[in-house]
Protein backbone atom coordinates (compact mmCIF):
# COMPACT_ATOMS: atom_id res chain seq x y z
CA UNK A 1 0.00 0.00 0.00
CA UNK A 2 1.04 3.40 -0.68
CA UNK A 3 -0.46 6.82 -0.57
CA UNK A 4 -1.11 8.85 -3.48
CA UNK A 5 -0.51 12.81 -3.65
CA UNK A 6 -3.34 13.90 -1.23
CA UNK A 7 -2.51 10.77 1.51
CA UNK A 8 -4.99 8.96 0.36
CA UNK A 9 -4.20 5.42 0.40
CA UNK A 10 -4.68 2.90 -2.36
CA UNK A 11 -4.21 -0.54 -3.75
CA UNK A 12 -0.43 -0.15 -4.87
CA UNK A 13 0.29 -1.98 -8.38
CA UNK A 14 2.36 -5.18 -8.14
CA UNK A 15 5.18 -5.47 -9.91
CA UNK A 16 5.41 -9.18 -10.70
CA UNK A 17 7.93 -11.33 -12.60
CA UNK A 18 4.95 -13.56 -13.70
CA UNK A 19 5.47 -16.65 -16.17
CA UNK A 20 3.64 -16.15 -19.32
CA UNK A 21 1.19 -18.58 -19.01
CA UNK A 22 -2.47 -19.05 -21.04
CA UNK A 23 -5.04 -19.42 -19.12
CA UNK A 24 -6.58 -22.48 -20.57
CA UNK A 25 -3.60 -24.12 -19.62
CA UNK A 26 -3.47 -23.07 -16.00
CA UNK A 27 -6.91 -23.68 -15.39
CA UNK A 28 -6.77 -27.37 -16.59
CA UNK A 29 -3.02 -27.72 -15.03
CA UNK A 30 -5.05 -26.53 -11.56
CA UNK A 31 -7.76 -28.83 -12.27
CA UNK A 32 -5.98 -31.97 -12.99
CA UNK A 33 -2.51 -31.46 -11.79
CA UNK A 34 -1.92 -34.18 -8.70
CA UNK A 35 1.02 -33.60 -8.76
CA UNK A 36 0.60 -29.69 -7.64
CA UNK A 37 -1.54 -30.58 -5.00
CA UNK A 38 0.63 -33.19 -3.63
CA UNK A 39 3.77 -31.11 -3.17
CA UNK A 40 1.03 -28.46 -2.02
CA UNK A 41 -0.14 -30.84 0.88
CA UNK A 42 3.29 -31.85 1.74
CA UNK A 43 4.42 -28.56 1.94
CA UNK A 44 1.43 -27.41 4.28
CA UNK A 45 1.74 -30.53 6.39
CA UNK A 46 6.06 -29.94 6.73
CA UNK A 47 5.91 -26.30 7.46
CA UNK A 48 6.76 -24.73 10.83
CA UNK A 49 3.63 -22.91 11.38
CA UNK A 50 4.39 -22.45 14.85
CA UNK A 51 7.54 -20.63 14.53
CA UNK A 52 6.18 -17.97 12.34
CA UNK A 53 3.11 -17.05 14.23
CA UNK A 54 5.66 -15.20 16.18
CA UNK A 55 6.13 -13.05 13.47
CA UNK A 56 1.96 -12.48 12.44
CA UNK A 57 -0.52 -10.35 13.79
CA UNK A 58 -2.60 -13.29 14.82
CA UNK A 59 -0.50 -13.69 17.35
CA UNK A 60 -2.22 -11.14 19.46
CA UNK A 61 -5.75 -12.61 19.14
CA UNK A 62 -4.01 -15.75 20.90
CA UNK A 63 -3.39 -13.77 23.78
CA UNK A 64 -7.39 -13.71 24.82
CA UNK A 65 -9.69 -16.51 25.73
CA UNK A 66 -12.96 -14.41 25.56
CA UNK A 67 -14.41 -14.76 21.63
CA UNK A 68 -15.69 -11.01 22.19
CA UNK A 69 -12.36 -10.18 23.06
CA UNK A 70 -10.66 -12.31 20.17
CA UNK A 71 -12.87 -10.62 17.49
CA UNK A 72 -12.22 -7.12 18.56
CA UNK A 73 -8.41 -7.65 19.26
CA UNK A 74 -8.43 -9.62 15.35
CA UNK A 75 -10.21 -6.97 13.56
CA UNK A 76 -8.22 -4.30 15.06
CA UNK A 77 -5.13 -6.42 14.45
CA UNK A 78 -5.88 -7.30 10.51
CA UNK A 79 -7.04 -3.61 9.75
CA UNK A 80 -3.32 -2.43 10.37
CA UNK A 81 -1.76 -5.63 8.80
CA UNK A 82 0.26 -3.30 6.41
CA UNK A 83 3.39 -1.84 5.64
CA UNK A 84 6.07 -4.00 6.81
CA UNK A 85 6.11 -6.56 9.69
CA UNK A 86 7.88 -4.79 12.51
CA UNK A 87 5.80 -1.71 11.69
CA UNK A 88 2.73 -3.86 11.93
CA UNK A 89 3.54 -5.46 14.99
CA UNK A 90 4.48 -2.81 17.11
CA UNK A 91 1.81 -0.92 16.20
CA UNK A 92 -0.64 -3.62 17.34
CA UNK A 93 1.15 -3.41 20.48
CA UNK A 94 0.38 -0.32 20.94
CA UNK A 95 -3.06 0.07 20.72
CA UNK A 96 -3.73 -4.10 22.74
CA UNK A 97 -1.22 -2.59 25.40
CA UNK A 98 -3.77 0.99 26.08
CA UNK A 99 -7.18 -1.16 25.60
CA UNK A 100 -6.50 -3.18 28.88
CA UNK A 101 -7.17 -6.74 29.77
CA UNK A 102 -10.80 -6.87 28.05
CA UNK A 103 -10.45 -5.30 24.72
CA UNK A 104 -14.63 -5.59 24.12
CA UNK A 105 -15.31 -3.82 27.35
CA UNK A 106 -13.14 -0.96 26.16
CA UNK A 107 -14.25 -0.78 23.10
CA UNK A 108 -18.55 -0.80 24.38
CA UNK A 109 -17.69 2.41 26.04
CA UNK A 110 -15.70 4.14 23.94
CA UNK A 111 -15.88 7.22 23.01
CA UNK A 112 -13.76 9.12 20.49
CA UNK A 113 -13.82 12.51 21.96
CA UNK A 114 -13.75 11.21 25.56
CA UNK A 115 -11.73 8.86 25.81
CA UNK A 116 -9.66 9.46 22.00
CA UNK A 117 -6.91 11.11 24.42
CA UNK A 118 -5.35 7.05 25.35
CA UNK A 119 -4.01 7.13 22.07
CA UNK A 120 -2.48 10.48 21.85
CA UNK A 121 0.16 10.58 19.22
CA UNK A 122 -0.88 7.29 17.77
CA UNK A 123 0.83 6.91 13.81
CA UNK A 124 0.90 4.35 11.27
CA UNK A 125 1.59 5.20 8.01
CA UNK A 126 -0.98 7.22 6.89
CA UNK A 127 -3.71 6.92 9.75
CA UNK A 128 -3.55 8.80 12.71
CA UNK A 129 -4.85 8.82 16.36
CA UNK A 130 -8.38 10.33 15.17
CA UNK A 131 -8.98 7.51 12.67
CA UNK A 132 -8.28 4.73 15.04
CA UNK A 133 -10.63 6.31 17.50
CA UNK A 134 -13.57 6.37 15.08
CA UNK A 135 -12.55 2.95 13.87
CA UNK A 136 -13.25 1.99 17.73
CA UNK A 137 -16.39 3.83 17.84
CA UNK A 138 -17.70 2.01 14.48
CA UNK A 139 -16.53 -1.64 16.13
CA UNK A 140 -18.60 -0.49 19.59
CA UNK A 141 -21.72 0.88 17.27
CA UNK A 142 -21.65 -2.50 15.68
CA UNK A 143 -21.33 -4.71 19.02
CA UNK A 144 -24.29 -2.12 20.10
CA UNK A 145 -26.63 -3.06 17.11
CA UNK A 146 -25.71 -6.71 16.46
CA UNK A 147 -24.17 -7.80 20.08
CA UNK A 148 -21.29 -9.31 17.95
CA UNK A 149 -18.53 -8.33 15.11
CA UNK A 150 -20.21 -11.91 13.62
CA UNK A 151 -23.85 -10.77 13.29
CA UNK A 152 -22.79 -7.22 12.03
CA UNK A 153 -20.43 -9.17 9.64
CA UNK A 154 -23.00 -11.86 8.27
CA UNK A 155 -26.26 -9.98 8.93
CA UNK A 156 -29.50 -11.52 6.26
CA UNK A 157 -26.90 -13.31 4.60
CA UNK A 158 -25.89 -16.93 4.92
CA UNK A 159 -24.32 -19.80 4.54
CA UNK A 160 -25.79 -20.41 1.17
CA UNK A 161 -23.64 -17.91 0.06
CA UNK A 162 -21.25 -18.87 -2.44
CA UNK A 163 -18.28 -16.64 -1.17
CA UNK A 164 -17.79 -14.01 1.14
CA UNK A 165 -17.79 -11.50 -1.57
CA UNK A 166 -21.76 -10.00 -0.70
CA UNK A 167 -21.10 -10.28 2.85
CA UNK A 168 -18.48 -8.39 3.06
CA UNK A 169 -20.01 -5.04 0.66
CA UNK A 170 -22.58 -5.08 2.80
CA UNK A 171 -20.72 -5.20 6.37
CA UNK A 172 -18.91 -2.20 4.98
CA UNK A 173 -21.62 -0.38 3.67
CA UNK A 174 -23.10 -0.51 6.95
CA UNK A 175 -20.06 0.33 8.92
CA UNK A 176 -19.61 3.96 6.48
CA UNK A 177 -23.28 4.45 6.87
CA UNK A 178 -22.73 5.26 11.40
CA UNK A 179 -21.75 8.75 10.42
CA UNK A 180 -18.06 8.94 10.90
CA UNK A 181 -18.22 12.08 8.96
CA UNK A 182 -18.72 13.99 11.92
CA UNK A 183 -15.91 13.48 14.03
CA UNK A 184 -13.69 14.99 10.54
CA UNK A 185 -13.32 18.10 8.95
CA UNK A 186 -14.53 18.66 5.62
CA UNK A 187 -10.77 19.03 4.50
CA UNK A 188 -9.93 15.56 5.63
CA UNK A 189 -13.16 14.06 4.18
CA UNK A 190 -12.02 15.26 0.83
CA UNK A 191 -7.82 14.62 1.03
CA UNK A 192 -8.11 11.82 2.83
CA UNK A 193 -9.89 8.73 3.24
CA UNK A 194 -9.24 8.02 7.03
CA UNK A 195 -11.15 5.24 8.63
CA UNK A 196 -12.71 4.73 4.98
CA UNK A 197 -9.38 2.99 4.68
CA UNK A 198 -10.78 0.30 7.07
CA UNK A 199 -13.54 -0.65 5.17
CA UNK A 200 -12.93 -1.60 1.16
CA UNK A 201 -15.58 -2.44 -1.18
CA UNK A 202 -15.31 -5.99 -2.94
CA UNK A 203 -17.75 -4.26 -5.23
CA UNK A 204 -15.32 -1.51 -6.00
CA UNK A 205 -12.80 -4.44 -7.07
CA UNK A 206 -10.54 -4.17 -3.56
CA UNK A 207 -9.07 -7.29 -2.84
CA UNK A 208 -10.43 -6.66 0.79
CA UNK A 209 -6.80 -8.51 2.09
CA UNK A 210 -7.24 -7.10 5.75
CA UNK A 211 -10.77 -8.08 5.89
CA UNK A 212 -9.92 -11.52 4.69
CA UNK A 213 -7.32 -12.09 6.49
CA UNK A 214 -10.01 -11.11 9.72
CA UNK A 215 -12.43 -13.75 7.92
CA UNK A 216 -9.47 -15.83 7.85
CA UNK A 217 -8.16 -15.65 11.67
CA UNK A 218 -12.25 -15.75 13.09
CA UNK A 219 -14.09 -18.69 10.80
CA UNK A 220 -11.03 -21.36 10.24
CA UNK A 221 -10.65 -23.92 13.20
CA UNK A 222 -8.26 -23.31 15.43
CA UNK A 223 -4.86 -25.09 14.34
CA UNK A 224 -2.59 -22.86 16.26
CA UNK A 225 -2.85 -20.09 13.48
CA UNK A 226 -6.34 -19.75 12.84
CA UNK A 227 -8.83 -19.45 15.98
CA UNK A 228 -12.23 -21.08 15.13
CA UNK A 229 -14.32 -17.97 17.16
CA UNK A 230 -17.17 -17.71 14.09
CA UNK A 231 -19.62 -20.41 13.01
CA UNK A 232 -22.05 -18.40 10.16
CA UNK A 233 -19.70 -18.62 7.97
CA UNK A 234 -18.35 -21.37 6.46
CA UNK A 235 -14.37 -22.59 5.48
CA UNK A 236 -15.46 -22.86 2.13
CA UNK A 237 -16.72 -19.56 1.90
CA UNK A 238 -13.80 -17.85 2.22
CA UNK A 239 -11.30 -15.74 0.10
CA UNK A 240 -7.65 -15.59 0.09
CA UNK A 241 -6.53 -12.84 1.86
CA UNK A 242 -4.39 -11.35 -1.21
CA UNK A 243 -1.00 -9.52 -0.72
CA UNK A 244 2.31 -9.24 -2.56
CA UNK A 245 3.59 -12.78 -1.44
CA UNK A 246 0.18 -14.76 -2.07
CA UNK A 247 0.19 -12.84 -5.27
CA UNK A 248 3.44 -13.50 -6.36
CA UNK A 249 3.99 -17.09 -5.74
CA UNK A 250 0.37 -18.04 -7.30
CA UNK A 251 1.74 -16.58 -10.39
CA UNK A 252 5.08 -18.54 -10.31
CA UNK A 253 3.16 -21.91 -9.25
CA UNK A 254 0.17 -21.74 -11.58
CA UNK A 255 -2.67 -20.45 -9.23
CA UNK A 256 -3.37 -17.30 -10.96
CA UNK A 257 -3.29 -15.85 -14.84
CA UNK A 258 -3.97 -12.27 -13.85
CA UNK A 259 -0.99 -9.41 -12.99
CA UNK A 260 -3.28 -6.79 -11.53
CA UNK A 261 -4.09 -7.45 -7.63
CA UNK A 262 -8.04 -7.17 -7.01
CA UNK A 263 -10.78 -8.90 -5.88
CA UNK A 264 -10.64 -10.94 -9.55
CA UNK A 265 -7.36 -11.81 -8.63
CA UNK A 266 -8.23 -13.07 -5.40
CA UNK A 267 -11.40 -14.98 -6.39
CA UNK A 268 -9.09 -16.65 -9.13
CA UNK A 269 -6.59 -18.00 -6.58
CA UNK A 270 -9.15 -19.44 -4.10
CA UNK A 271 -11.36 -21.00 -6.77
CA UNK A 272 -7.93 -22.79 -7.92
CA UNK A 273 -7.03 -24.06 -4.34
CA UNK A 274 -10.55 -24.91 -4.08
CA UNK A 275 -9.95 -27.99 -6.67
CA UNK A 276 -7.52 -29.11 -3.95
CA UNK A 277 -9.57 -28.48 -0.82
CA UNK A 278 -12.96 -27.94 -1.89
CA UNK A 279 -14.11 -27.07 2.39
CA UNK A 280 -11.44 -25.54 3.39
CA UNK A 281 -9.60 -23.64 0.70
CA UNK A 282 -7.60 -21.09 2.91
CA UNK A 283 -5.52 -24.18 5.06
CA UNK A 284 -2.63 -23.28 2.06
CA UNK A 285 -2.80 -19.62 2.86
CA UNK A 286 -0.38 -18.96 5.71
CA UNK A 287 2.70 -21.01 4.41
CA UNK A 288 2.19 -19.44 0.81
CA UNK A 289 2.23 -16.05 2.45
CA UNK A 290 4.99 -16.95 5.10
CA UNK A 291 7.25 -18.23 2.58
CA UNK A 292 7.16 -15.16 0.87
CA UNK A 293 7.36 -13.03 3.97
CA UNK A 294 10.55 -15.24 5.45
CA UNK A 295 12.37 -14.47 1.90
CA UNK A 296 12.51 -17.89 1.37
CA UNK A 297 10.78 -17.00 -2.26
CA UNK A 298 13.14 -14.85 -3.87
CA UNK A 299 11.49 -11.93 -6.53
CA UNK A 300 14.54 -13.46 -9.04
CA UNK A 301 15.77 -16.90 -9.32
CA UNK A 302 18.23 -17.35 -6.60
CA UNK A 303 19.89 -21.22 -6.86
CA UNK A 304 20.73 -21.87 -3.32
CA UNK A 305 16.95 -20.45 -2.25
CA UNK A 306 14.99 -22.15 -5.42
CA UNK A 307 16.59 -25.29 -4.58
CA UNK A 308 15.83 -25.48 -0.87
CA UNK A 309 12.06 -24.65 -1.60
CA UNK A 310 9.78 -27.17 -1.39
CA UNK A 311 7.06 -26.40 -4.20
CA UNK A 312 10.33 -25.38 -6.27
CA UNK A 313 9.34 -28.95 -8.47
CA UNK A 314 6.02 -27.01 -9.61
CA UNK A 315 7.18 -23.51 -9.73
CA UNK A 316 7.31 -22.01 -13.21
CA UNK A 317 9.91 -18.61 -12.60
Amino acid sequence: MKADSKGAPYERPLSLVLPRTSPSRVRVGIAHSTSLKRHLDRFIDDFPSEEHVGQDPVQFVHRYRDPADREIVGFVASAFAYGNVKSVLNTVETIVSRMGAHPAEFVASFDPRRDGRVFRGFQHRWNNQKDLSVLLWILRRFLEEYGSLENALVGDLSMQEPSVERILDAFCVRALGFGHQEFYSKRDLRERRGVRYFFPRTSAGSACKRLNLFLRWMVRPDDGVDCGVWSRIGTHQLVIPLDTHIARISGYIGLSTMHSPGWKMATEITDALRCFDGSDPLRYDFALCHLGIAGDCPRKIDRLKCIQCPIEPVCRL
